[in-house]
């Protein structure tokens, strides 16, 4: 199917956050608006980047389409005033109004699907700077980690390691757990948390029981750091559109070692 109006374009990211059908959300320092989700079949749009505004890990695009001037929110993503760029229009949100850049916008699309010129290097997609890009290739496939009897019996611990969080999930739902590791990946600002990673050699990669992921509202964690990590134990969290874990801590906590 044909559907690029310019130069050979490429899918870069996919933003891909699910919100309710129609209710209040307050996207990264907006405020509550009314949003409007359209059906995932939208065809993709295209025009010219007029103006980029920067906001937390989002950029904000005046597009002209057409004629007509568009807002557009999109991942942080590499692009430049004057710069062609096709876009979806599934999220829509009317008279949103964001903090950070003190400006209300009577309409604006959080795109999912960004298509841009080919470029010799690519951005990161959001799933990639969520650590979903090797465990979730689509919204109903999801890591694969033992269903079965665990393979030693579930012990009550001080602290555990990222292994056992996964083996012993069912367990410890609900509780709250501490790991000792080191930060792999810090992604700030996403869905209004920041989404740490922690690792401390146990577990597998294959399986992805070897990264553990915390959430909190803001943190200064750096990759590279070795701390302990608390907090609560949630299983099966779904943000919708393959944005999947069979375990996930939140509400953590971060100590220094």
């Amino acid at each position: 199917m044909k559907r690029l109006s310019f130069t050979t374009l490429t899918l870069l990211i996919t933003l891909n956050i699910s919100y309710a059908q129609e209710g209040k959300i307050d996207m990264h320092g907006g405020k509550e608006s009314t949003q409007k989700k359209y059906s995932q079949k939208t065809p993709v749009f295209y025009g010219k980047i007029l103006e980029i505004k920067t906001a937390m890990n989002y950029k904000y695009l005046k597009i002209d389409e057409n004629g007509k001037e568009t807002w557009i929110a999109i991942a942080d993503t590499p692009v430049s005033v004057g710069e062609k760029i096709g876009f979806d229009k599934n999220t829509a949100m009317k008279d949103f109004y964001s903090k950070t850049l003190d400006q209300e916008f009577k309409e604006i699309y959080f795109a999912s699907d960004i298509y841009l010129a080919q470029k010799t290097s690519q951005p990161q997609s959001m799933k990639a700077m969520l650590g979903l890009s090797t465990q979730n290739k689509s919204p109903n496939k999801t890591v694969k980690i033992q269903d079965e009897k665990p393979i030693k019996p579930f012990i009550k611990k001080e602290m555990y390691t990222v292994e056992e969080i996964y083996l012993w999930r069912k367990n410890l739902k609900d509780q709250t757990i501490t790991v000792k590791g080191n930060v792999s990946k810090n992604s700030r600002g996403i869905m209004q948390r920041d989404w740490v990673h922690l690792r401390d050699g146990s577990g597998a990669e294959a399986t992805g029981t070897n990264d553990l992921v915390f959430t909190a509202e803001e943190t200064s964690i750096s990759v590279g750091d070795t701390l302990q990590a608390t907090g609560k134990v949630t299983l099966d969290k779904d943000f919708g559109y393959g944005y999947f874990y069979p375990v996930i801590i939140e509400n953590a906590t971060f100590k220094g070692n």
